[in-house]
């Protein structure tokens, strides 16, 4: 039995109505998974730091979506430069 995350698609509506453009945005998405958020985005964001501590949800993720800075790593090991990013997604994180 195939499972269907949002049928109903209440997450593309709810990140449309907070950013409805990620034109030009660099991106730090927190708990990436294989990429099923990112995918929404990834064609405007002008940069992306995909993280999950799931290396073979990055493997997915890596494998479509190349552009994105995917890493296999937790929110603790994360090292960016300060004010690096101006989007910060949680999505099914906890």
């Amino acid at each position: 039995m195939a499972l269907y995350e949002d049928p109903e698609q209440n997450e593309d509506r709810a990140l449309a109505r907070l950013i409805p453009s990620f034109t030009g945005f660099r991106v730090l998405e927190i708990g990436a998974g294989d990429g099923r958020i990112t995918r929404k985005y990834a064609t405007q964001a002008a940069s992306i730091v995909a993280i999950d501590p799931k290396a073979e949800d990055i493997d997915v993720l890596r494998a479509e979506l190349p552009g994105v800075d995917a890493r296999a790593i937790g929110i603790h090991d994360l090292q960016m430069p300060v004010r690096s990013v101006d989007v910060v997604m949680f999505s099914w994180s906890l």
